[in-house]
């Protein structure tokens, strides 16, 4: 047997108030209404239910029996159940995991962690570098929060995307190269030896396409898979190295090597903030939310892909 949670209702409203008139007054709804609530509800319950005694309505030895435990049943609802949940990051024991490539790490982390650790002290925070095969899986089972950075991989409808703010790449050399000039030719960058650094980040592979494109062609001596030891490899050799300009202006202000801007123009990209439909409405996830825009943002309105 099935009966409408708002059938109920009308069973503790006409108990408490003694008349269908005050307890279609009590719920916000017309007389009729309440007394075809009560009609559909007898017949549910094979039970008049109420019986008139003068001028009130009595409860039957049935609708009594049923009376406190369906007032318990709604209050839990009402209670527990509907009302809208909420998030306090002060008290906040969770832990908050995003997927952040090597130069996100750089980029977006010293700042979340600062701003976490203010606003959600007891919160635990995680890092994770995952295969875009493996990374919408992870976002939709809600073990991984959050995605920062250049994917264009993660396209797929259920994910939201906001723009964060536009990104360049820029060319670093050792502070006392014998080239002098703030901006590289088009022949010293083809004669020049080349760090190249290939750490998964879909931005060099951006790059490498555009130069491709041009017809340019570099003179690469040397792969590595991390940046932590290119500035010491840079600063004492003739190399260059193309990466992107955050991260350059932290190795130059640290190491003996200084930004050179590269003979082309390299297209901007959009680093972004990337999270799973599901978790679009969860408070906690709205707060994390605001504060990685608040941090990094251009307050651009989310989108689905």
């Amino acid at each position: 047997m099935r009966t409408d949670l708002n059938l109920l209702r009308v069973l503790l409203a006409i108990h408490d108030c003694g008349n269908v008139t005050a307890a279609a007054k009590r719920l916000g709804m017309s007389q009729p209404a309440a007394s075809a609530a009560l009609s559909r509800l007898r017949q549910s319950l094979a039970d008049p239910l109420f019986v008139r005694s003068g001028t009130a309505m009595e409860a039957t030895p049935r609708a009594r029996s049923i009376v406190e435990r369906t007032r318990e049943v709604i209050a839990t609802i009402d209670q527990e159940i509907l009302p809208s949940p909420t998030f306090d990051p002060a008290l906040s024991t969770e832990e908050f995991t995003f997927c952040l490539s090597e130069i996100g790490e750089v980029v977006f982390l010293p700042a979340i962690f600062d701003r976490l650790r203010t606003q959600a002290p007891n919160a635990k925070i995680r890092c994770v570098s995952l295969a875009p095969k493996d990374l919408l899986e992870a976002l939709r089972e809600g073990k991984v929060d959050s995605v920062l950075g250049y994917f264009p991989d993660l396209d797929a409808p259920n994910i939201y995307q906001q723009r964060l703010f536009s990104h360049d790449l820029v060319c670093l050399i050792r502070q006392d190269h014998h080239i002098t000039d703030a901006k590289l030719s088009i022949d010293a960058f083809c004669s020049l030896e080349h760090l190249q650094v290939r750490d998964g980040s879909r931005s060099q592979e951006m790059y490498e396409s555009h130069l491709a494109s041009l017809g340019i062609k570099r003179n690469i001596v040397l792969q590595m898979s991390h940046y932590m030891s290119m500035a010491a490899i840079i600063e004492r050799s003739d190399l260059v190295v193309v990466l992107p300009r955050t991260v350059a202006n932290l190795y130059a202000q640290h190491s003996a090597v200084r930004l050179i801007e590269p003979p082309v123009e390299i297209p901007l990209y959009n680093l972004k903030h990337h999270w799973h439909a599901r978790y679009q409405k969860d408070p906690r996830h709205l707060w994390l939310r605001k504060q990685v825009l608040e941090l990094f943002g251009s307050h651009d309105t989310p989108m689905t892909v």
